[in-house]
């Protein structure tokens, strides 16, 4: 009876902490409840110069060397004549041909540096869909309240709204305290390293390290995780590394009548079979906590439960986590089967059969390490891997610091009702490269989208409202005209 008594105090205590912790569980929010009273629709002729952008097909091969940088020379062209002021005031310097840095120089040369970044190559539009696109995927067609083509959300857009931003500031006789550098690769969609890799290493050489990098990233979203409705501002403060593993399985060649029990290919398809069934564990990585902790007020009592008493409910948490595609590539690295090849002819054994398994690594988690753990799982197969193009997951910038709060603070100011918190970028970004020469390194576009509009990057009818339009030129005007708490211009 003493005993039963025991467990019925403990279990009555424990249900006591945990509902007690969740009820006071207050995480940070990052949201403005003040009314915006907007910023108005960009100028006509500002609108004009990105409809003119979109039209230049700035497409990088993935052999660099067969790119043809017409489309591209043109473009850089276009940018000196469309922003006259710009170009009169920056220094501007093309690092390996292409990849275009501006020094727009400060009043004070003690302070560190900010780097605005964007790429302003696209990917091209996948042949055989031309006709499925409302209006053509290099045309900068203005209709619907939109401008359309590629580019547009990804991410000539953040370039130009750069730029009518410094052009619009020059013209008011502005001048920023700290150096302002404006850096736009050429090949991000392919992998950046002969674009941003490159002016990493130019700034790494003069010794020029940034107090802040701002790049593409994260949107503002709504409905992407299930049962939260309030906007969510993701703010990007690392990204997960890739990399493509060949797998290569040996077999007995020869004619199919006579097969052996396993051939090449059934070696591969059971070495993808193990890899398919036994991810790796999954974790609460830092960026994902962070989003957790912060978005947790947004979620439903269960939800709120589990984050606010991870020390219990962290295996719950991560099972809940791990049964949604979504929320499960925030919590481990991902293993996903892409490529094959074998056998040319139905009645031929393959000597060799080939696989490729794209990984997106967690912060934490590293190529060599995915590559021991693929040899584990194909022990007694005969297997060799081969990384292809690989890159290790980024480091992790703080949640918190100058620039971190401005974004917030432009956040809450745009977009009140959103709640901006910090989250881990599945693709991958020119940001990456930075870290070399910055500690604070995020990822953010400040514009409100759909889901649907969301999936138009990379795919059809790829287009961004002039609503979201003006807000980014508003956005980078405060950003850039009060980061050192400079007045704010007023807004055209």
């Amino acid at each position: 009876m003493t005993g039963l008594i025991v467990v019925l105090v403990f279990l009555l205590g424990l249900t006591a902490l945990v509902l007690g912790r969740t009820l006071y569980f207050a995480p940070p929010r990052g949201r403005a409840e003040a009314e915006f009273s907007g910023c108005g629709e960009a100028a006509p002729d500002a609108l004009d110069r990105l409809s003119r952008a979109i039209t230049f097909p700035t497409i990088c091969a993935q052999d660099y060397t067969g790119t043809d940088f017409t489309p591209f020379d043109r473009f850089i062209a276009f940018l000196e004549e469309a922003y006259p002021l710009f170009h009169r005031t920056c220094e501007g310097e093309r690092v390996n041909g292409y990849a275009l840095v501006y020094r727009w120089k400060g009043s004070d040369p003690s302070l560190a540096p900010m780097m605005l970044t964007a790429h302003y190559d696209v990917v091209p539009v996948e042949a055989g869909t031309e006709a499925e696109w409302t209006h053509p995927g290099f045309s900068g067609a203005r209709a619907e309240g939109r401008i359309w083509g590629r580019g547009t959300l990804d991410i000539k857009s953040q370039l130009t709204a750069h730029l009518e931003a410094a052009e619009a500031l020059i013209r008011e006789g502005f001048v920023p305290k700290r150096d302002f550098y404006f850096v736009y690769g050429q090949d991000e969609e392919t992998g950046g390293r002969n674009g941003a890799y490159k002016a990493a290493d130019y700034f790494a050489e003069k010794g020029i390290r940034f107090a802040g990098v701002l790049d593409e990233g994260g949107f503002v979203v709504s409905g992407v995780l299930k049962g939260i409705k309030t906007p969510l501002a993701l703010i990007g403060v690392a990204e997960k590394g890739f990399c493509n593993y060949e797998l290569t399985l040996e077999g007995e060649g020869g004619h199919s009548s006579m097969p052996p029990v396993h051939s090449a290919l059934g070696y591969a398809a059971k070495l993808i079979a193990a890899i398919e069934t036994h991810p790796l564990r999954s974790r609460l990585s830092l960026p994902a906590g962070l989003m957790l902790r912060n978005i947790a007020g947004e979620m439903g009592f269960m939800m709120r439960m589990a984050v606010a008493n991870l020390w219990l409910f962290r295996p719950l948490l991560l099972w809940i986590l791990g049964r949604n595609p979504v929320t499960n590539a925030m919590i481990r690295s991902t293993f996903a089967a892409t490529m094959a090849r074998a056998s040319n002819a139905a009645n031929v054994l393959p000597q060799r059969a080939r696989a490729v398994i794209n990984v997106r690594l967690l912060p934490g988690d590293s190529v060599a390490a995915v590559a021991e753990y693929f040899k584990k799982l194909g022990k007694g197969l005969p297997l060799s891997i081969r990384p292809l193009e690989a890159e290790e997951a980024s480091p992790v910038s703080p949640a918190e610091g100058p620039l971190y709060d401005r974004i917030t603070g432009l956040i809450g100011e745009i977009y009140p009702g959103a709640l901006a918190t910090p989250y881990l970028v599945m693709g991958g970004t020119d940001a990456r490269k930075y870290y070399k020469v910055c500690d604070y390194v995020y990822r953010f576009t400040p514009v409100l989208v759909t889901n649907e509009e969301k999936n138009t990057v990379h795919g059809t009818n790829e287009s961004i409202s002039i609503v979201n339009y003006s807000r980014m030129i508003y956005f980078y005007r405060r950003l850039i005209g009060g980061f050192d708490g400079e007045a704010f211009p007023a807004m055209i």
